[in-house]
């Protein structure tokens, strides 16, 4: 007998899937800017600019940012410099673009994308965490050392490490815009410490006008200790250094900063 007033969307995967989904820059992409408005990406991107200041050794101007995602990171950039936005999700780059209307965005792949121009900086957010293996993490890398003009710096964030990876990590939080409220509980899991990839499981409860409805999602990141980032980054050709990222303690306190800059000849 159905429960009223509760629907069920999506049916839920099999227990020992590994199907990498990404509803959220799919079909659930509309969600983002209710779980993550972009008031709630400022401090973040505050700290971005500040190790692009701290650490390119010309002026900055201008920056690409790659895996801009629905933008909410560009929001905060743009006050500061021109951006070029790149994502993969084509419905997460209309978000950006209804966002953020006077910024460029081209959809393309971090790992391949050539933009045909130079930048004095170059971001990556948690977005660069999605690289799943050894491969694709060093054309990113390599994709962000060729776009930027010589003393430029690229920052980015190892949002997770086989270091100091915690084993079923879950969180939940609840969002609230107009009638719709979303509660979200996510799981982060390494079903297979031998590879190089995690599996990140959320579960959005979504109430429209108090009707529920449950959607499943699961996505695969990147799962690399910190040497590896640092081998790939100076392969590349960077001068590297590190920092934090500093956040609130309800965030985490602080993300590891790699920041890479490119020599000047």
């Amino acid at each position: 007998m159905a429960t009223p007033g509760f629907a069920f969307g999506g049916k839920m995967p099999h227990p020992f899937s590994t199907v990498d989904q990404r509803r959220m820059y799919g079909d659930l992409s509309w969600a983002w800017p209710i779980i993550c408005p972009p008031n709630d990406y400022v401090k973040e991107t505050e700290e971005y600019i500040r190790l692009v200041r701290k650490y390119a050794r010309i002026p900055v101007t201008a920056v690409a940012n790659f895996g801009c995602g629905g933008g909410h990171n560009d929001f905060t950039l743009k006050k500061t410099f021109e951006v070029t936005g790149v994502d993969i999700s084509n419905q997460m780059l209309t978000l950006a673009r209804e966002l953020n209307p006077e910024i460029t965005y081209i959809c393309g792949d971090m790992r391949s994308v050539r933009l045909g121009r130079l930048f004095d900086a170059v971001t990556a957010f948690d977005a660069i965490n999605y690289m799943r293996t050894p491969e694709g993490l060093k054309a990113a890398i390599r994709t962000a050392f060729s776009h930027l003009r010589p003393g430029g710096a690229f920052v980015t964030q190892v949002q997770d490490a086989k270091d100091n990876f915690r084993q079923s990590r879950t969180r939940t939080s609840t969002h609230s815009h107009s009638d719709t409220e979303i509660t979200l509980l996510e799981n982060y899991y390494d079903p297979d410490p031998s590879d190089t990839w995690y599996e990140a499981l959320y579960i959005y409860l979504i109430r429209r006008s108090g009707v529920l409805t449950m959607e499943t999602d699961i996505h695969h990141r990147g799962l690399f200790p910190m040497d590896v980032w640092r081998e790939f980054m100076k392969e590349a050709g960077f001068s590297l250094h590190e920092d934090q990222i500093l956040l609130s303690e309800e965030d985490g306190g602080s993300i590891p900063a790699l920041i890479g800059v490119k020599p000047i000849a």
